[in-house]
C-alpha cells in the first residue's frame, strides 16, 4: 500500500509541475500530504528517473521542468 501512495503522490506532483501550479515547498507538501523533506526526496527521485531537471522558479512561484542538455 505504501508504494501505491508514493506512486499517486509522485504522479500528482508531476501533473502540478507540468501545470506550473506547485507553489512553494511548504504549500506543495500540504497539497500532496507529505512533509517538506519528503517533497525534496520525491523531486530528487524524479530528477533521476525522468532525466529532466526540476527547479523552483520564483517568477512562476512553482517548480518547473528543465530539459538537461
Amino acid at each position: 500500500m505504501a508504494g501505491l501512495k508514493y506512486y499517486e503522490r509522485t504522479k500528482l506532483l508531476i501533473e502540478l509541475i507540468e501545470k506550473k501550479k506547485t507553489g512553494g515547498p511548504g504549500d506543495l507538501a500540504k497539497t500532496i500530504g507529505v512533509s517538506k523533506r519528503m517533497v525534496y526526496l520525491i523531486i530528487d527521485d524524479l530528477r533521476l528517473t525522468l532525466g529532466r531537471d526540476i527547479c523552483y522558479c520564483k517568477d512562476e512561484k512553482s517548480y518547473v521542468f528543465i530539459e538537461k542538455s
